[in-house]
């Protein structure tokens, strides 16, 4: 069955926050300006039914003339313990990815990257296929795969190598960094995908804060993507300031509207 718009109705697109997706575009516009518009190469980490995907294909479309690639890794497979569920969208998540539900989707979603863009797909775990990729070989690195301390940690790990220099690494739900939470919590609960903070009474990931501290410090972020840039041996926060606010043109009309609304504020 194919349609003539991405499919990302309930879960599908409900793990895309779409503030998050504006800034995610704006991190391209940044590689397109410093990179001087050559063929940017992307990787990301967790792909679920392909909301991340699309972003990327439009913003390499409208900021670098449609020259880029694009390879997505997820293995999608049950990835939650069941101890580790806190909620009802969490476990209908594990219920679609036992019936392979998300990766037809994402297969379906994919077709509506522009056309210019080499899109490459490889089901599996990352910590199989990162180790895979050539060193030094990519323009920017996105992780929202397995949100557990351990999962992130080695994420991070991997995919340092692989991007050269003057590239980004990133990533999704980092809703708190981790000099802004009870750090004690999310060390004795590594396995953990997300929890009510004690100490600010938000809601965030405790791997993703905790990982992404320990390996780069406080990072650059913006309603919880985050993002770094090599330099040399070094990493340092990203700058996006100047950058266009353009959104993602598979954004429902209820999601566009109050967007825009933020956007202006913001401007």
């Amino acid at each position: 069955m194919t349609s003539d718009e991405p499919n990302l109705r309930g879960i599908y697109g409900g793990t895309a926050n779409p503030l998050r997706q504006v800034f995610m575009m704006g991190a391209i516009w940044r590689l397109a300006s410093d990179f001087g518009g050559d063929k940017l190469d992307l990787v990301e980490v967790g792909s679920w039914a392909g909301a991340s995907a699309l972003t990327w294909g439009q913003a390499l479309h409208e900021y670098n003339s449609g020259r880029g690639s694009l390879t997505c890794i997820d293995a999608w497979k049950p990835y939650f313990a069941p101890e580790n569920i806190t909620d009802a969208f969490g476990r209908e998540i594990n219920q679609a990815l036992e019936a392979d539900e998300p990766y037809q989707v994402f297969l379906e979603n994919i077709k509506f990257v522009p056309s210019s863009i080499e899109v490459a797909v490889l089901p599996g775990w990352s910590s199989d296929i990162l180790p895979t990729l050539r060193e030094d070989g990519y323009h920017l690195i996105y992780l929202d795969g397995d949100h557990s301390y351990k999962g992130v940690a080695q994420d991070i790990k991997l995919a340092c190598p692989l991007i050269r220099d003057g590239g980004i690494i990133c990533g999704d739900d980092l809703e708190l960094q981790n000099h802004e939470v009870d750090g004690s919590w999310s060390r004795d609960h590594p396995g953990a995908d997300k929890w009510t903070d004690h100490k600010t009474g938000a809601v965030f990931h405790p791997g993703v804060s905790r990982a992404v501290a320990e390996r780069f410090g406080v990072v650059s972020s913006w309603y919880g993507f985050w993002a770094m840039r090599r330099d040399g041996d070094s990493w340092v926060e990203v700058s996006l300031e100047g950058m266009p606010g353009h959104i993602p043109v598979y954004l429902d009309i209820k999601n566009l509207m109050g967007l825009k609304a933020l956007l202006m504020q913001l401007h």
